[in-house]
């Protein structure tokens, strides 16, 4: 064998050794979880598994902090392999002249591989090891990401690792943005990290910190003035909190992917907008028992989650239910859903925005709604049904549209916790019955807004632009919502389409609007399901709302989709298409589509005498001196409701005497309660008797007098208002109500 081979065969182990000395990845302690905004803001923070603020590395090492560790530490950094042997002479010859040691000779690379090995012994063999370790990683990385490792896992005090961590631990800032002084305070303290416990060393580590000001002075990296200047800051007081503004949001994003950097599309502003404003109700809603709260708010043009308040977590001590994320929490829906229905109805061509919507009792299969207000108007337009968030006519409008084909809306709306069969819901599903998430919710107006906008990632939705922005306009009329008639207190002044929501019970207030920018989501109430009287969607939720809305900028209104639109004559009365007959017309803009309701059929060609006072045909009055005229005229239910809101409403004259009923089709006569089909639950008062129940009935003639029959058993009279008070047996039972000209109505119901 050769002389060269023997010297590679003994020296190949070295170079082995050499070549893999380091390990793959130098520093493996657990993170710290940050929550960065995109431009950098750090807006929440963890402490590591260890104990350690050690936040993930940043790109690259602050230019300021870079010179200043180097001007400190390390000034030949930037042209040694690794090894300064110029300081290793300059140490040797100090220490040997004072007899002990008094200067070092690591380098920042050595330092670098020091860290990475806080369990090493710190003697000379440890020392030339790590001489060799730095080297090499000289050879693996770029001067620029030693520095960069350094400045990540240097110890800065206490538990504080790493420059960004403590810059944000003493200054409340990222690094990039710290001063010459605040930089300097920083570099030295790696090298004596218990100076910056506070009340202790101060006066030391100030000298330490105007020493190394005055060397990047005189090495030209600052003038004179900087250096003054940088000289008269003062140090820190103490360690600062760490931001936590969005608590909710980075708890969520650990829960899904751990303890590590996260980035968002917070706006750090308006997030602590939005806190304020959390803040300032809550201490109001306190008072009333209401604890926690929700807000989300999202851009239309990019769906970009703006700010994100999941609870009040921190407002109060020992505050239930705080620690739960409200936005991705499901809860009942209240009347949030209504306008996806308007829309719905809008696009299949079922209704028009003006069409009359029956508002009177209600009762299907033991389903008996009620309106807020506990009254009934007998008919309203569709788009004050959405204004207005009327309860019975939505009822109405959900019976006519489909609970399976809503349904089916809802889930490619984004709804996927509404994730049962229509049966299960029921009609009770656009009152509240499903449960919804703040986050869908303000998804799915996000993606109708979008729609309209014709933003470039709007989601594709079954509803078209123009049922959308019509919809849209009738939620931003909401001059008398339902829960109560104070909205104007909160009108924040410019033009939103918003619907407010209460569940059942007042466990939960919702309010929700949108502008061609933004989307704000507001959910109020007890994570705990707790309700709380007085609270509703518009006292509670909608003041939020408006307060979130002023602090943004603010938008112009949603332009008018006329390419997807026709415009059709309508009857001003009914708002439906207008037939030959109806006397006033509107011209109203409509999807275009080819289905519509049909005309106007509350309009009809009556006959009266000649001075008007009975209702007459052809059996009791001469053809010839019959008046003719056009009426408004609505079925007798919706009437007898409907006259007492409407003063302008003239119903029909009786009819005449003599007037042949046979000879019309039709009753005259409608029973309200008890419906077809109800069971009547028969209460007993507190001295045992039993209450009885009572049935109510209108009649197209308010003179008409009406005579009651119980199983064919005459039971009473009644003028005017025909309400009678019962006491049927328990058992199934035939109500009748008939009129002295022999037209009846009949109703089965059963009482238990």
């Amino acid at each position: 064998m050769s002389k060269f081979k023997k010297i590679i065969l003994i020296l190949a182990p070295f170079v082995l050794l050499y070549l893999f000395c380091l390990p793959a990845r130098l520093f493996k302690a657990p993170l710290s979880a940050t929550l960065q905004s995109t431009d950098g803001t750090l807006l929440g923070a963890r402490i590591s598994a260890d104990g350690q603020w050690y936040f993930p590395p940043a790109k690259q090492v602050p230019d300021k902090f870079a010179k200043c560790i180097v001007c400190y530490e390390d000034k030949r950094f930037w042209w040694h392999p690794g090894i300064d042997f110029l300081s290793i002479g300059r140490a040797i010859r100090q220490n040997f002249s004072r007899g002990e040691v008094v200067s070092g000779a690591s380098t920042l690379t050595m330092q670098v591989i020091r860290l990475s090995r806080p369990q090493a012994p710190r003697n000379i063999p440890e020392k030339l090891l790590e001489a060799v370790m730095a080297t090499r990683l000289e050879l693996r990385h770029s001067k620029k990401k030693i520095l960069l490792l350094y400045a990540s896992n240097a110890p800065f005090g206490g538990n504080v690792v790493g420059i960004e961590a403590a810059a944000w631990r003493y200054f409340g800032r990222p690094a990039d943005q710290l001063s010459w002084a605040e930089s300097a305070m920083l570099a030295v303290l790696p090298n004596s990290p218990a100076m910056i416990h506070p009340g202790r060393n101060r006066e030391r580590l100030l000298q330490k910190r105007n020493f190394l000001l005055d060397k990047l002075y005189a090495n030209g990296t600052i003038d004179e003035l900087e250096c003054e200047l940088a000289k008269d800051e003062p140090l820190p007081d103490k360690p600062m909190p760490m931001p936590d503004k969005a608590y909710h949001l980075l708890e969520r994003l650990r829960a899904q992917g751990g303890d590590k950097a996260y980035s968002c599309t917070l706006d750090p502003a308006l997030q602590d907008r939005v806190n304020n404003i959390a803040r300032n109700h809550f201490e109001i809603y306190h008072t009333n028992m209401v604890d926690n709260m929700g807000i989300l708010v999202q851009s239309v043009r990019s769906g970009e989650v703006l700010a994100y308040f999941g609870n009040t977590r921190g407002l109060a001590k020992g505050l239930r239910g705080a620690d739960v994320d409200m936005i991705p929490a499901a809860r009942s829906s209240g009347s949030t859903l209504k306008p996806l229905l308007y829309a719905a109805m809008l696009q299949s061509g079922q209704i028009l925005p003006g069409t009359l919507i029956k508002d009177t009792p209600y009762n299907y299969n033991n389903f008996s709604p009620h309106n807020f207000s506990r009254s009934f108007d007998g008919a309203v337009p569709a788009g004050e049904v959405i204004e207005r968030s009327l309860n019975v006519p939505s009822v109405r409008m959900l019976e006519q549209y489909g609970a399976a084909r809503f349904l089916e809306l809802l889930q490619k709306m984004g709804f996927s916790t509404i994730n049962k069969d229509a049966d299960h819901y029921g009609l009770s599903l656009i009152l509240g019955g499903a449960e919804i998430t703040l986050e869908t919710l303000v998804g799915a107006y996000r993606s109708m807004a979008a729609q309209l906008i014709d933003a470039e990632d709007a989601p594709q939705i079954p509803l078209s632009r123009a049922a959308v922005w019509l919809t849209f306009d009738a939620l931003s009329k909401a001059g008398r919502p339902e829960e109560e008639s104070s909205w104007m207190e909160f009108s924040s002044g410019r033009k939103i389409a918003w619907k407010t929501g209460t569940s059942w019970g007042n466990r939960d207030a919702w309010s929700v609007g949108v502008s061609p920018d933004y989307v704000v989501g507001v959910w109020v109430g007890n994570s705990d399901g707790e309700g709380r009287a007085q609270m509703t969607g518009v006292g509670y939720a909608s003041p939020v709302m408006f307060d979130v809305f002023a602090a943004l900028p603010a938008s112009r209104w949603f332009s008018m989709p006329i390419d997807d639109m026709v415009p059709i004559e309508v009857c001003h009365q009914s708002g439906l298409p207008a037939s030959r007959i109806c006397p006033d017309r509107d011209t109203v803009w409509v999807p275009d589509i080819k289905i519509r309701p049909d005309e106007c059929k509350y309009h009809r060609i009556v006959h009266l005498d000649a001075d008007r006072q009975w209702l007459v045909n052809s059996s009791c009055y001469p053809v010839e001196k019959m008046v003719e005229e056009v009426r408004f005229v609505l079925p007798p239910a919706m009437e007898w409701y409907y006259i007492k809101n409407h003063l302008d409403y003239r119903p029909l004259p009786p009819k005449h005497p003599d007037f042949d009923a046979g000879s019309e089709q039709g009753s005259p006569i409608e029973i309200i309660y008890p419906q077809q089909g109800v069971t009547v639950v028969l209460t007993r008062g507190l001295d045992g008797k039993e209450q009885g129940v009572v049935v109510r009935a209108a009649h197209t003639d308010p003179g008409a007098v009406l005579y009651w029959h119980l199983d064919d058993k005459y039971i009473g009279r009644t003028v005017g208002d025909h309400d009678l008070m019962l006491h049927p047996e328990p058992g199934k039972h035939l109500l009748t109500a008939m009129d002295s000209g022999g037209a009846s109505r009949s109703v089965y119901f059963t009482a238990k």
